[in-house]
């Protein structure tokens, strides 16, 4: 087994850990730093979905262990030109989490450009402390929208002069209320809303090495996108599609987008780093752009992200790796500039606790296992101290099955033929006193007698009701002995008592 695939086990394992028993913790979210096992010792699991004109692109990735980790990128296509609709979307991120089986991944969604405004604006560095307010009551002056009808978030980007710069990122939320219907209506509730101009920022900012300053261009047939990061945070942005297919306008263009952000290195003092993604068509960009460029491939890509984005997908992407990426710093347009609460301070207490955790996960696997393995060597051993008293039963077993079969054929002897003394017994029971035998003969199930009676014609009606005997009749003349002064007889039946014993009939039954 691999190194990948043995940290790909520990984190399944870890995760259905962590879901199987969050119950238990309910508890203690109070517990310093207890968030600090998301991520480390907890599986982050994230989807990114990305609308694009004729498509939905999905990202997945996990992080686990502090270490950010792209699983996947796939690509959902629907009609050309046009940006899905809600169930489109709906129907792409419920595929795509079946596909990469991650049904309890966060879910984070990336919107269009064209639905964002960016705006820059100054505030006096006093309304610092609540900046959130403030922006809220002013939202209206500074962009088209009120904040009843916008999503937006914002950053500061310097703070000089007693002047604070913030960058306020917003669209109307009416945009994107159907889409978060939809996603509402399958419990799947995005955990941020973003957009690809942001996350392609925060994608350079990681392949530019956190440079203090970087500027992030996209080219590509159908138009440009480009930001200026600082720090990894979004300083400025600008997009648009170009209008015709002629190359020196789209140059031209974009260079006319780039003056104001090459001004800014200006200003801050250091060396331009200028990072470009573009289609093959521009290969010669770089070189009309006038600073030095660094070209970003899909090489650069797999290397860092450890997956080839293809052409487009940097949107999601971006977005997710704005979710999963450690010290990434993105916009969340559902937030409305409202700060999550501030971690716990990390204490020694904290790594601690997290060390006991971690021991503890470990046991929950090992022990069972030791305890299942115990508990087998312990029946092995009472299975070898009883195999002489196994033995002993068996042959007992084999005797009782022996004097079973011997018992079966004596029964089915004594039931295949008539008994003597039943036959004596019926005989004298239902002759007259005055009858007497002088011979009997039994052959299977027959009956011949000789003897005297009084009167011999008697015998026959006796004879003929007994249940035992039928066919009654006299084999030979009935002689009349003068010296007895009886009839001598000889007579033959049939049994039949012995053959309803013998199928099962029922006893006692009255002949007619």
């Amino acid at each position: 087994m691999t190194i990948e695939e043995t940290f790909a086990r520990f984190e399944k394992y870890a995760g259905a850990l962590w879901h199987g028993s969050r119950s238990r913790f309910a508890g203690f979210g109070k517990i310093p730093a207890f968030n600090l096992l998301e991520g480390v010792l907890i599986p982050r699991k994230c989807l990114c979905a990305a609308l694009e004109k004729g498509c939905v692109c999905v990202a997945y990735g996990t992080q686990f262990l502090s270490r950010p980790r792209v699983k996947g990128i796939r690509r959902f296509y629907f009609e050309e030109g046009k940006y899905p609709g809600p169930e489109d979307l709906t129907s792409a991120i419920l595929a795509a989490r079946d596909g990469f089986g991650a049904r309890d991944a966060a879910i984070v969604l990336s919107v269009p450009r064209h639905w964002i405004l960016v705006r820059v604006v100054e505030l006096p560095a006093v309304v610092k402390e609540n900046l959130a307010s403030v922006i809220a009551y002013e939202l209206d002056r500074l962009t088209p929208f009120n904040p009843t009808e916008a999503m937006y978030d914002f950053s500061i980007t310097s703070e000089e002069d007693g002047k604070l710069s913030v960058i306020i990122i917003a669209m109307r939320a009416q945009t994107a209320e159907p889409y978060l219907d939809a996603l509402a209506a399958k419990n799947m509730i995005p955990q941020r809303i973003t957009t690809g101009l942001t996350g392609f920022g925060t994608l350079c900012g990681i392949l530019g090495n956190g440079g203090r300053l970087a500027l992030c261009m996209s080219v590509n047939d159908d138009g440009y996108e480009g930001c200026l990061t600082k720090e990894g945070v979004f300083l400025f942005g600008a997009s648009g599609d170009f209008a015709g297919q002629d190359r020196e306008d789209n140059l031209a263009l974009v260079r006319e987008e780039l003056i104001p952000m090459i001004a800014r290195f200006e200003h801050e003092g250091v060396p331009p780093v200028v990072l470009l993604r573009r289609s093959p068509g521009y290969a010669d960009f770089e070189d009309k752009v006038g600073v030095p460029v660094k070209v970003i491939t899909d090489d650069d890509f797999r290397n860092v992200f450890g997956t080839d984005p293809g052409d487009g997908l940097t949107g999601p992407l971006g977005g997710l790796v704005e979710t999963i990426w450690p010290g990434a710093k993105g916009f969340n347009l559902a937030s409305k500039g409202l700060q999550p609460a501030a971690r716990n301070p990390v204490t020694p207490v904290s790594y601690v606790l997290a060390g006991l955790i971690a021991l503890a996960m470990i046991l929950y696997l090992i022990v069972p296992l030791q305890m299942e393995k115990a508990r087998s060597d312990r029946i092995e051993h009472q299975i070898g101290i009883r195999k002489a008293e196994v033995k002993t039963i068996e042959a007992m077993k084999q005797e009782a099955a022996a004097i079973e079969g011997d018992i079966t054929v004596i029964r089915d002897f004594k039931e295949s033929s008539p008994m003597s003394l039943d036959v004596m017994k019926e005989l004298t029971t239902i002759l007259p006193k005055n009858v007497w035998l002088t011979r009997l003969r039994i052959t299977g199930e027959t009956v011949e007698t000789e003897g005297y009676a009084g009167s011999a014609t008697e015998m026959l009606p006796k004879l003929e009701h007994s249940n035992l005997f039928k066919k009654v009749e006299f084999t030979a003349p009935t002689i009349r002995d003068a010296r007895q002064n009886a009839d001598r007889f000889v007579m033959k039946m049939e049994l039949e008592g012995f053959e309803k014993k013998k199928t099962g009939g029922p006893k006692g039954e009255i002949k007619k």
